[in-house]
């Protein structure tokens, strides 16, 4: 096997013959398995994963490099795991908006909040996800992109559905402001350290107060909702 990088730059390391467990794991076996995923996480982060080697992440959690091929069959298992359950918690936080009772303005603040809120919880394996997700191959990557592009597509949706029920600006452009909105919450864990910066909690709930208002008209540019689908005018002589 290999340490060196492979065709897309990643530095793959694979076991040779693929192992299975022939039965369902145990409940130490589960718990095994989530510190060798928390490790890696965290030396990939120190590290970085290309440089990062099996046998560190071996000996991190106190095995031998071989007995790691019990959980995994390459390096690149490890770096998917932690991309997918960053997305599992992201697909969380948007059915849960998605499910709740009233109008978008109130879902795109849950949808803030809580996307900020699992990234406070989540320091290392976010890094490392934004840093190195662009590793994964094949259909891994494609899946992983796929999955957010639906995320984006509902940013921008209640977005388009708050311009439309007057709760933000009618002439604000979806996709800009929808990208902003986005580069803002994704990019807390550049900054955000919970020993300086206090509780999550009070975080999200100011950026999610912070995102909406930002939506809204500006004082004096105010508008009349239409009741079909024609342009909104400017209502009095306010300057926009």
């Amino acid at each position: 096997m290999s340490d060196g990088p492979s065709a897309s730059g990643a530095g793959q390391e694979r076991a040779t013959p693929v192992r299975r467990r022939a039965r369902p794991p145990s409940a130490r076996a589960i718990e095994r398995e989530q510190e060798i995923y928390e490790t890696a996480a965290e030396i990939f982060h120190v590290k970085g994963y290309a440089a990062t080697t099996l046998q560190d992440i071996a000996q991190a959690v106190g095995l031998l490099k071989g007995s790691l091929y019990y959980y995994i069959d390459s390096k690149e298992d490890l770096l998917y795991r932690i991309t997918r359950t960053i997305h599992e918690n992201a697909r969380a936080n948007l059915d849960a908006a998605r499910a709740m009772p009233g109008p978008p303005v109130e879902k795109l603040h849950a949808l803030v909040g809580g996307h900020v809120r699992a990234f406070g919880s989540r320091l290392t394996s976010i890094r490392v996800f934004y840093t190195e997700y662009a590793v994964l191959t094949g259909d891994r990557r494609r899946q992983i992109m796929t999955e957010r592009r639906d995320y984006e597509e509902y940013v921008y949706t209640l977005v388009r559905e708050g311009c439309t029920d007057g709760s933000f600006c009618p002439e604000l452009d979806v996709r800009v402001v929808g990208n902003a909105v986005l580069t803002m919450v994704n990019s807390v864990y550049l900054w955000y350290r919970p020993e300086r910066d206090g509780p999550i909690d009070v975080i999200a709930t100011k950026y999610a107060d912070f995102a909406i208002g930002g939506l809204r008209c500006a004082p004096g540019h105010d508008h009349q909702v239409p009741s079909t689908g024609a342009r909104p005018r400017k209502s009095g002589g306010g300057g926009g």
